[in-house]
């Protein structure tokens, strides 16, 4: 095939055969180290990741190979390749590096005898030059597979064939002062020994691709800088290390975290004659982050294929790990999300995604109660096989402390070391954690929470996995809310069906009792003595007065719901309103032979409406008293917690069964026991009770004690939602 006379190919006549070129072609050839070239070759192919590597000399239709890497092993390639038109030669005539992605896709060296012949598809070539800086040579690499090179790997051959360049020259420059050069390392005089190790520490220096070898027994010989940084290693550490110490010592652990034992390590199987490539190595050195090493390694021998040690290169692929981390971390989080519908369980198995993606040993939950306008725990996580530390106070007011002050605030807080500062957390210290990361959950623009996550070992803020985090914060308030506004839906629902049969069956009772009470009167003489028909018409009376109550209840729950009633809010003592409550109900109490205690502070001011508070309040004491037995007690008692005061109610009555405490919150739902026992009542006061709490920001909460009796409790914001107020 007839090539250009120009550009790649030109004329042997011209680059490639110039006089004066092949003159110092020769004289490189007789200089040259061939035990340097080989080393020089094998250390760029493992830094490269590459499977080849070549540095030749380009001659007029042949090449001399001074050292090579691949094709079998280090040092047994053919010394001299025939002539025929190579990318070596294209190198040289141009000056200048060739790189090559796919050379079977670029028509200007598809048809070179190393790709059609040898199957090479990836290459990398830069020049060689002499002391008189003409191009005699090439170091090249090569791959068999198409493939991108990095800015990384061109930096490592260009550095290798400025380095051979300038030994090349130096050895020209001592050949002209006529001292003799020798070919092998075991000819070197003393100033070229020390000549070459300091060239070869000059390049191991130079590369950003960590590398180690060790001889024959496995001691360290080699351990370069960037190797060093990787370990977390100071310069003349570890280097004197035993090789069954090396994983202690340099911590080297397995990807799950199993530290490795001394015949696992990546430069002790190289030395056993393994070829490694791709081993991951996790590397957790005391107070710096974890980071992930590549290893390649494979055992050095020598010229007559004797193992006389073995050598790996690291490269850092914490990022890349780091980022498969976070989004396996993100999928693993959403997943426990949809996986169960109750909200505590959901943030559980969050939590504990999350932690077993980050190995951060403890994470919280927190979600606001705006009640009492403080943080309250919803869930945790430790890690499995690690004590719990003693957290999770019952709640955590803003600005307090890491969670505190991520709620005030509503930016996350990555805290590097919690031992110190103004962020300090001695408990959480004191149980070895160090590094604390707490983000914000959202829900809208409204904070209503906070995620927080703790590390074992200290660690500088780290973006990306803020932004994973906070992420995954978004989906917990968006789930959060979702499973309200669900909950809330199905519950409106399911309470309209039940509202008007139980509105029709509570009218229908009272109603029937009149129509027939009354149609009895109808039909009596008109001479009948009053005192004959008398308790006909108590019946009479006695169901009108409850058909009254019940409507002016029903129409008292709708005018508070719908907001037509407005509160009268002023300052108000709610210690006064119970104790007056408790007062009115001694002598029912008494009736039922019920004891009724209260333990009440001096004064609980707050801003409310009194008369609807009384209200509430006497439907409590009213429930725990009408359902108590007799000899029953009837406790009562008022506390401050947070911003919120929390009045309690609990009664020894006959108690209300765990699947229907929700339930009789509702209008005109009773408990089951109170039918079966034919304890009067319209099933109204605590539906009453719990709008009025509502109303003014508040909540009552039922707990069941079996058949022993019930405990609600009525919590209060000192100054009700604005929207009360209206």
């Amino acid at each position: 095939m007839d090539r250009p006379t120009s550009g790649y190919w030109p004329s042997r006549d011209s680059v490639l055969g110039a006089p004066d070129r092949i003159s110092a072609v020769e004289r490189a050839h007789a200089l040259a180290s061939r035990c340097l070239a080989d080393q020089l070759a094998r250390l760029v192919a493992e830094a490269c990741g590459a499977p080849n590597a070549l540095i030749s000399l380009v001659h007029i239709q042949r090449q001399f190979v001074l050292g090579s890497f691949g094709a079998g092993r280090s040092g047994a390639g053919p010394a001299e390749i025939a002539g025929e038109r190579s990318l070596c030669e294209a190198v040289v005539a141009a000056g200048i590096p060739i790189i090559v992605s796919n050379a079977t896709q670029d028509r200007r060296f598809a048809d070179t005898a190393a790709v059609r012949k040898h199957g090479l598809n990836a290459y990398v070539g830069f020049p060689i030059r002499d002391a008189d800086d003409l191009v005699v040579g090439v170091l090249a690499i090569g791959d068999h597979l198409p493939r991108e090179w990095s800015a990384r790997q061109l930096t490592v051959i260009d550095d290798a064939a400025q380095l051979f360049t300038a030994g090349l020259a130096g050895e020209i420059d001592r050949e002209r002062r006529t001292t003799p050069v020798p070919d092998t390392i075991a000819e070197l005089t003393t100033d070229g020994l020390d000549e070459l190790h300091s060239f070869t520490d000059g390049l191991l220096t130079s590369l950003q691709t960590g590398v180690a070898a060790c001889d024959r027994n496995g001691r360290l010989v080699v351990f370069n800088q960037a190797l060093r940084n990787m370990l977390g290693v100071e310069d003349g550490d570890r280097t004197d290390v035993e090789p069954d110490d090396w994983p202690g010592a340099l911590h080297l652990f397995h990807p799950d975290r199993r530290l490795f034992s001394a015949d696992e390590v990546p430069l002790r199987r190289a030395l056993r004659g393994e070829r490694l490539r791709d081993v991951d190595v996790l590397v957790l050195a005391p107070g710096r982050r974890p980071r992930v090493l590549s290893i390649n390694g494979q055992p050095v021998v020598d010229v007559v294929g004797d193992r006389v040690g073995a050598v790996i290169t690291a490269e850092d692929i914490t990022q890349r790990r780091r980022t498969e981390q976070l989004q396996a971390c993100e999928l693993a989080a959403a997943q426990a999300l949809v996986d169960t519908t109750d909200l505590a369980e959901a943030s559980a198995n969050a939590l504990a995604a999350i932690g077993e993606c980050l190995h951060w040993p403890h994470a919280e939950l927190w979600l606001a109660d705006e009640l009492s306008g403080a943080l309250a725990p919803v869930a945790r996580w430790d890690q499995p096989g690690r004590a719990p530390i003693p957290r999770m106070p019952d709640h955590v007011d803003a600005g307090a402390g890491l969670t505190g002050n991520v709620w005030k605030t509503g930016n996350p807080v990555w805290v590097p070391d919690i031992a110190s500062g103004p962020l300090a957390d001695p408990v959480a210290a004191g149980c070895g954690l160090h590094a604390a990361l707490a983000v914000p959950v959202r829900s809208g623009e409204k904070t209503i929470g906070v995620l927080a996550f703790f590390s074992a070992h200290t660690e500088e803020p780290e973006s990306s996995l803020i932004a994973v985090l906070l992420g995954i914060t978004a989906q917990i308030g968006q789930s959060l809310e979702r499973r309200r506004a669900e909950s809330y839906a199905a519950r409106l629902a399911r309470s309209e069906e039940e509202y008007i049969a139980l509105v029709g069956h509570e009218l229908r009772t009272p109603l029937t009792s009149i129509a027939a009470y009354t149609e009895l009167l109808h039909e009596s003489d008109d001479d009948e003595p009053l005192g004959n028909v008398r308790p006909l018409l108590e019946v009479v009376e006695r169901n009108t007065r409850l058909l009254l109550a019940i409507v002016e209840n029903l129409l008292d729950l709708a005018a508070l719901d719908s907001g037509h009633t407005m509160l009268d809010l002023v300052p108000t003592d709610l210690a006064t309103i119970v104790r007056e409550a408790v007062d009115a109900y001694h002598d029912l109490a008494e009736e039922n032979g019920v004891r009724i205690q209260a333990e009440l502070p001096t004064d609980a001011p707050l801003v409310a409406d009194p008369e609807r508070l009384r209200q509430a309040v006497d439907h409590l004491i009213d429930n725990a008293v009408r359902y108590s037995p007799d000899g029953g007690d009837v406790d009562v008692s008022l506390d401050l917690a947070g911003n919120a005061l929390a009045l309690t109610v609990s009664d020894s009555g006959i108690g209300i069964p765990e699947n229907e405490l929700e339930l009789v919150t509702r209008r005109l739902r009773r408990g089951s026991r109170s039918t079966e026992r034919k304890i009067r009542g319209t099933g109204l006061g605590l539906a009453i009770a719990t709008t009025v709490l509502a109303r003014h920001g508040g909540t009552l909460t039922l707990r069941s004690g079996g058949e022993h009796g019930t405990t609600a409790t009525a919590r209060l914001p000192l100054r009700p939602p604005v929207a009360a107020e209206g």
